[in-house]
């Protein structure tokens, strides 16, 4: 990792070498090189703005994003962190770099007339369609051991509620609306103000959480899943301190959607049973569910999108062959309808009682799941729930190697706590 001082351990402070740094010229006139673009998930630090000549992230069109090292002590930081994951053998090391996103060296290029380093790592939405991004920063101390009095003063009155009641705090997210497929997006000025309540509804917005519409279990645990991992991770690790370091959580709003949808239609069903937890057995199942959820089989939605085909050609045939008293109506010689019995027939197949608008609405909803299920790959249909440890800028190895981060625990203890109290039923939630 990097380093710090003379006194840290020489092992992770050899960094100083650029073997991995790829070196691409942008012309001056031509902005942005082919398939690179400012990155649209980023939900906190600097935006690309190439009138004020901020550098901020950016995305290749293969997947892969590049962070910008603004400042070059805490950058060189960063990358031997980095650097070091990828060649240490030590157990821990080989363990965190599980949670970490997948790194591919340093990229350069020249933005605004300058030559600026990048960190070139994979984008965790990659492959999503409609992805949600929440970067959570963790722990009540975000300050390192090197910083001066003002810089801690400083740190100390950023999210100062939120990081004092949870030992964590929101610094932005963006979402997308399970319902309408809007995108919405709550920056870092919208994080600073978030109290003890304002943090678990930020959670439920990002959750797509509304009174009419419950958590999803299946999102739920599987970020659950995850979480208790990371958690494992620093019950047992004491190599490092993470001061001012994140979690970077996504789902695809997508997937979410379908889920949704089966939730519904299994609780609309007589014999559905709806399936949900209490926080006090969410941790025995959470290893159970991860396993044991899966996706409704194609033959399922098949059979309830043509259940509504031969309704809403049943109800049609119906109501051309009899009229309001339930009489059959005759045709004319000619084998046509009388003029009267168009109307009616127009009339009839929007009425209220047969609102065939919304079935034609729900049956192509219904093609969409099946369409998702058949082109989804089984990767993607497991893998739409992600989380990484980012920012690395503040990691110093510990001074005391047999005692536990036990600022970063605080902080991830607390959110799952929050996390589990959505896998509640229904009825509380509502």
């Amino acid at each position: 990792m990097t380093t710090l001082d003379s006194q840290t351990d020489k092992s992770l402070c050899h960094l100083d070498k650029r073997s991995s740094t790829e070196l691409t010229e942008i012309p001056s006139d031509h902005g942005l090189p082919v398939g690179i673009s400012p990155m649209e998930s980023r939900v906190a630090g600097h935006r690309l703005d190439t009138e004020g000549h901020t550098i901020g992230m950016l995305r290749r069109s293969d997947g892969r994003v590049f962070k910008p090292v603004v400042k070059p002590l805490l950058g060189k930081r960063e990358i031997s962190f980095y650097e070091n994951l990828q060649i240490s053998r030590d157990p821990v090391m080989v363990q965190l770099k599980n949670y970490v996103p997948r790194y591919y060296g340093t990229t350069e290029l020249q933005i605004f007339g300058r030559r600026v380093t990048f960190l070139t790592l994979k984008d965790i939405t990659d492959g999503m369609a409609e992805p949600c991004v929440m970067d959570i920063k963790i722990g009540r101390r975000t300050w390192d051991p090197l910083a001066t009095p003002e810089k801690r003063a400083t740190e100390e009155l950023k999210y100062a509620e939120s990081k004092r009641t949870y030992g964590f705090c929101i610094t932005g997210f963006q979402v997308y609306c399970v319902s309408s497929g809007q995108l919405k997006q709550f920056g870092k000025h919208y994080g600073k103000t978030l109290d003890a309540n304002g943090v678990v509804e930020a959670l439920k917005i990002f959750l797509n959480i509304t009174p009419e519409r419950p958590p999803c279990r299946q999102l739920v645990v599987k970020l659950l899943s995850i979480l208790w991992r990371i958690l494992l991770f620093f019950r047992v690790q004491r190599m490092f301190r993470f001061y001012s370091s994140s979690l970077l959580v996504a789902y695809d709003a997508k997937r979410l959607r379908h889920y949704v949808r089966q939730n519904e239609a299994n609780d609309a069903s007589p014999s559905g049973q709806s399936r949900s937890f209490t926080s006090t057995n969410t941790f025995k199942h959470v290893n159970d569910a991860t396993t044991s959820d899966s996706i409704p089989s194609d033959e399922i939605v098949r059979n309830r999108t043509m259940e509504r085909v031969h309704f809403i050609k049943r109800s049609i045939s119906l109501s051309s062959e009899y009229d309001s008293s339930g009489k059959e109506k005759s045709l004319n010689r000619s084998g046509s309808c009388s003029p009267d019995f168009r109307d009616g027939r127009l009339c009839r197949t929007h009425s209220y009682i047969n609102n065939f608008d919304d079935d034609i609405v729900r049956m192509k909803e219904d093609y969409d799941d099946l369409l998702n299920e058949l082109t989804s790959t089984s990767e993607e249909k497991q893998n739409w729930v992600r989380i990484n440890m980012i920012d690395f800028t503040h990691v110093f190895p510990a001074e005391d190697r047999n005692a536990l981060d036990l600022n970063y625990l605080e902080g991830i203890e607390n959110l799952i706590k929050l996390v589990e109290m959505f896998l509640v039923t229904k009825d509380t939630t509502a």
